[in-house]
Formats: structure tokens, sequence, C-alpha cells
């Protein structure tokens, strides 16, 4: 039957999951002032540190424009800056500009989010589904960034 090809597909439970997924971070979000796709790149900055909008990119897996269109919304709200690269004189790079009480909110915010969102798996399956899920990403990186 049709429904139950539907309930077997890996790729419907992984789109309704990133759906609630969304839905829980930004009511945990609320108050804020941050989406969670703002807080998703602010939390790359934090973590991996000031970057170039390619680099930004590569690492949440979006097109240029919707970035581009995402930064240029979050620089107008005083969240992120660009900065000339100390490497490249063409290229910027982009620094977060989040006052620490707001991060503070932000981050627990997220962290309350994902315990919510994954409180059905112990330790060991969170683990488990992380690495499923990094190797399945690794795989498709190659098509993904191919034109």
């Amino acid at each position: 039957m049709q429904g139950d090809r539907l309930d077997a597909s890996l790729g419907n439970a992984l789109t309704r999951m990133f759906r609630f997924q969304n839905r829980v971070h930004n009511r945990g979000l609320r108050g804020t002032g941050v989406s969670v796709e703002q807080a998703h790149v602010l939390s790359v900055l934090w973590e991996r540190g000031a970057m170039t909008i390619g680099a930004l990119q590569k690492q949440l897996a979006v097109s240029s424009a919707t970035l581009t269109g995402a930064i240029d919304r979050m620089e107008a709200d005083g969240l992120v800056r660009r900065v000339p690269s100390p490497d490249d004189r063409r290229a910027f790079v982009l620094e977060p500009r989040v006052a620490p009480g707001l991060r503070a909110k932000i981050e627990a915010a997220v962290q309350s989010g994902e315990d919510r969102c994954f409180r059905a798996l112990g330790k060991r399956d969170r683990a488990e589904l992380l690495r499923l899920l990094v190797a399945c990403a690794t795989d498709l990186e190659p098509d993904a960034v191919a034109r």
C-alpha cells in the first residue's frame, strides 16, 4: 500500500523531524528576536570562529543567495558584521556581534530545544543517529555541490 511506503520512507521521517525541530526551536527562541536559522548561523560562528560567506555556506549547506539574504538581514539587525578578510582583500569575513546576555539566552534555547527534540533517545542512540546522519551527509556532499 502507498501509506506503508510513506511510513517506511526515511526521507519522509527526516523531513517531518526537521519541521518539528524547527518549530520547537523557534518557540524556544521567542523573545530573543532571533529565528532558528539565525541561531544556526550564529552557533556556527561562535563554535568555528569568524569565516567567509563561502565557508559558512559550505558549513550550513545552503545556497549563496539564501545565505546572502540572511546575512544582509542579520547585519541590519546588528547580529553579525562583515569585515575585510586578512587573507584576501577581495573577501569579507563574518563576525558574530551579539551581546553576551543574548548569546547565553540563544545558546540555552538551542540546547533546550535539542534536548526536547531528542529526549526519546538515550545517549547511545543519539550518538548513533548523529553518526548515521553525518555519514549520509558526507556521502551526499560531493553531489550537492556539483553543478
